[in-house]
């Protein structure tokens, strides 16, 4: 299998921090989503939106990544929404259970 290369583009204001997620994510590329994800995922009173219109792959390590994200700002009481989520990528989200905790806009 071809790996794509993985890459996260951040866009940041005041009020909304913005992750494109482009390729694939997955045990070699998870550390990367974790290393800009979580320390964002901690600031309070800022909404964040993680887009995956360009996610091609995501296995259960880089589901990990969410899911520790969700676990982070919960604990602030802030949600994590996810846009443009392609169907391949929801269905991971489906079976997991983990869509029932993600705002998907």
């Amino acid at each position: 299998m071809n790996q794509l290369p993985f890459v996260v583009e951040t866009e940041e204001n005041d009020k909304v921090v913005c992750l494109y997620l482009h390729g694939d994510l997955d045990l070699a590329t998870a550390p990367q989503l974790r290393e800009v994800l979580l320390p964002l995922a901690e600031k309070e009173k800022k909404e964040v939106r993680v887009n995956l219109k360009d996610l091609h792959y995501m296995d259960s390590t880089g589901l990990g990544v969410f899911v520790a994200a969700l676990k982070l700002r919960k604990a602030i009481n802030e949600e994590i929404f996810i846009e443009e989520v392609p169907d391949k990528i929801q269905r991971i989200f489906q079976i997991s259970g983990v869509a029932q905790y993600l705002t998907i806009a």
